[in-house]
């Protein structure tokens, strides 16, 4: 049975992504949900400031479960949590697309992450190559609600074309028949490994990631898919506008009407992935000036300063060791 209240577990504030993002238009078909956002703009520019202000103070809560934020306080919880992104290129790393991911899903369906990637790094099963973070919770399907898990897949990159070939790439691998019964098993063992809730009914939790159960099978599955991917679209509007109100607008007369087209281009690619179109898929698209610059600058906000810098000073080091 139900009881829980996965909504109550969500300690981000809800209301700060919604601040940094205008949503353009909300579509659905059979199990498709489609939503498309652009960055708000700051006057007559779209910038990345808000944006990554609002991941980066979000970042503790993707790395721990409220139970060691508590006893780790937030400022250690904090630089701790940056640590664990590492010095890594930001053009290689895949994890500021699943922290985007993680934001999108509790702020805006509702649902509690459990489980994610960042803990399971040094697993001998290479469980990295896994659902971009697992989440239960309430699942809204237009009017109706079910009880839902949850497993995120984001891409970062260049086109929309390549990141939605390289998502369902990725999502297919927990429905083809070559592996469905053990990569899908596997990964809710990961889950309940790395659980990051606390105070709730472990039971039900449980239960609703354990395939023999009951509950487990009175779920639906859906795949909450970020597509974020470089478009110089808005830069001639961005020169022309005279004022904030002036260019949001010039921005969603830009893409008013086009909801269907983008529900026709992802129907047309899932037509090569009928296991996938069995179960409920929830996109969230965001075109931006440059998916480059979106990780850099985050990296930059969360370890003080530009990779390269970094690269520079181990080089440094080495040469004079």
């Amino acid at each position: 049975m139900f009881t829980e209240d996965w909504t109550k577990h969500i300690k981000i504030d809800r209301d700060l992504i919604s601040k940094q993002l205008d949503q353009h238009f909300l579509e659905w078909d059979s199990k498709l949900t489609l939503r498309f956002y652009t960055i708000k703009p700051s006057g007559t520019q779209i910038i990345f400031n808000g944006l990554n202000s609002v991941l980066h103070n979000s970042l503790p809560h993707y790395v721990y479960g409220n139970d060691e934020i508590e006893k780790l306080g937030p400022m250690l919880a904090g630089l701790n949590a940056n640590s664990k992104f590492g010095l890594k290129n930001p053009k290689t790393d895949g994890k500021y697309g699943e922290l985007l991911l993680f934001v999108l899903v509790e702020s805006l369906l509702g649902c509690k992450m459990v489980a994610h990637k960042i803990k399971s790094l040094t697993n001998t099963r290479d469980q990295i190559k896994g659902g971009d973070g697992i989440f239960i919770g309430d699942y809204q399907f237009k009017s109706e609600k079910h009880p839902a898990y949850l497993i995120g897949e984001s891409k970062v990159t260049t086109t929309l074309n390549k990141a939605l070939k390289e998502a369902l790439i990725s999502i297919e691998r927990f429905h083809s028949a070559d592996t469905i019964n053990n990569f899908l098993d596997e990964e809710l063992i990961v889950a309940k490994e790395f659980l990051s809730v606390t105070d709730t009914n472990l039971d039900e939790l449980y239960d609703r990631l354990t395939p023999s159960s009951t509950i487990f099978k009175e779920q639906i599955l859906v795949h909450p898919i970020l597509l974020m991917y470089s478009s110089s679209k808005f830069e001639k509007l961005q020169k022309e506008s005279a004022s904030m109100e002036i260019l949001q607008s010039a921005i969603n007369e830009s893409v008013k009407g086009k909801g269907k087209d983008y529900l026709v281009k992802i129907n047309n690619e899932l037509d090569n992935y009928p296991e996938v179109k069995k179960v409920y898929l929830d996109f969230f698209i965001l075109p931006c000036k440059s998916v480059d610059e979106f990780r850099n600058l985050m990296y930059k906000k969360i370890h003080g300063v530009p990779y390269q810098y970094i690269v520079k000073d181990i080089n440094s080091a080495n040469e004079n060791a």
